[in-house]
Parts: C-alpha cells; structure tokens; sequence
C-alpha cells in the first residue's frame, strides 16, 4: 500500500495551497507537485496503455497495475487533455484514476458534459471565488453503475432514432442538414425534490471525503473499486 491518501488528507488540511489556482491547470499542477513531494514520479504516457481497462464505463472493479517497474508513479492526462481520466496514479499494486473538477466562478456541483462518474474512478472537486472549497468523492457513492447504464442506454436509444430519423427524411436535404442529438448529463432537482446539488454543503460530504481515504488505506486485492 502506497501513501496517496495522504494527497486526500492534505487537500483537508491545506486548500488554501491547491486554491491558489485561478485555473483548472494551475489546480492539477498543484496536485501533481503534492504527489511528487509523496515520491510519486511523473512518467509519460506510453501509448494506450491499460486504456481498455480504465475507460470501462460500468466497472466496479479495481485495476492491477502490471507494472512492476512502476510502483510510484503517476501520468498525467493518459488519453488526452479532454479524457477521462486526468490522473492515473500507479500505487503499488493497484492503478487509481482520478478525474479533476475545477470551477473557476465557484460553482457548487461540477460540469459533467458527457462523462458521468466512473464507479471506480476518484474525484477531485475544486473552487475558486465564493465559495473556496476543495471536496472529493468516490463515483460509486455518487452515480450507481445500474444508474449509470440507465443513463448512458437513454442517449444510445436516442442515437439509434437520430440515424433512422436522418437516413429516411433528410436524405434529399439539400443543404445536408440533419438532426443531431448532444450527449450531456447535469444535476437537478427538478426530479428529485430531496437531490443533493451542493458538493460543499452536502450532509454527507465527510462521510464521501472519509470513504476515499478509507479506500485507498485498504489492501488491494483486485475486486475493490480503486
């Protein structure tokens, strides 16, 4: 068991050092300069590696890190500047991917776009401005995997309708112009009237931060989300 909890337990004791930042770049550079200071090293990305086992939508399941020349280590944006996930952190026998949030006008809940939650992902929740906080949270206490799939099985349902739609009654459009469906995913209470939305003020929002530290002081055994 390595000591990246120990990232968590000082993002308690120290937000003034990570919200510093005015930007999400300047957030993540502060984290990857903590993890460094934990005798994590930079390493760079080395193709597609363990990228079917992390982009995974709907795994629970922890992911082994084959590496054994890379015990405390860390890559940063494997997949991309826009990809999940924005850290990938190979502790010791377990890989650990951590997704960033930053909200530069001080936002109470992130921006998710099309990426829901990873149940075996961590998140990182920062803000500037007003509200000057830094939370984080396990996707699995936040988005089920059966949640999950419901989510994601709407948009591709909704997909499928989009090419019928466009292969029958645009294809004499003689501009090209077509329907196109945007995946996106956001909080609100409008269908739930007792939905969390403010990750700061949340009720259980020690209980959350609690889990991750709990987490990652258990040993891997492969079958823990990581």
């Amino acid at each position: 068991m390595g000591n990246l909890y120990m990232l968590f337990e000082d993002l308690r004791a120290n937000k003034g050092f990570y919200l510093g930042s005015t930007k999400g770049r300047d957030f993540e550079d502060r984290l990857g300069e903590k993890l460094h200071e934990l005798g994590y090293s930079r390493i760079v990305r080395r193709a597609d590696m363990l990228k079917v086992e992390v982009l995974d939508k709907f795994s629970e399941r922890g992911i082994i890190n084959p590496f054994s020349q890379f015990r405390r280590h860390f890559i940063l944006q494997p997949y991309g500047s826009q990809n999940y996930p924005d850290f990938l952190v190979l502790d010791d026998d377990r890989v650990v991917c951590m997704e960033v949030k930053f909200s530069q006008r001080g936002q109470k809940s992130p921006v998710w776009n099309s990426g829901l939650p990873r149940a075996n992902g961590v998140y990182i929740f920062g803000a500037a401005g007003a509200k000057a906080d830094v939370t984080f949270f396990l996707g699995s206490d936040v988005v089920s995997v059966d949640d999950a799939k419901k989510l994601h099985e709407f948009f591709d349902k909704l997909r499928a309708l989009q090419r019928e739609f466009n292969q029958k009654e645009m294809g004499s459009q003689p501009y090209g112009f077509s329907a196109y469906v945007r995946k996106a995913f956001e909080q609100k209470v409008a269908f739930n009237k007792d939905a969390s939305l403010d990750f700061f003020k949340n009720q259980n929002r020690k209980t959350l931060e609690d889990a991750v530290i709990t987490h990652l002081l258990q040993p891997f055994n492969g079958d823990n989300a990581n």
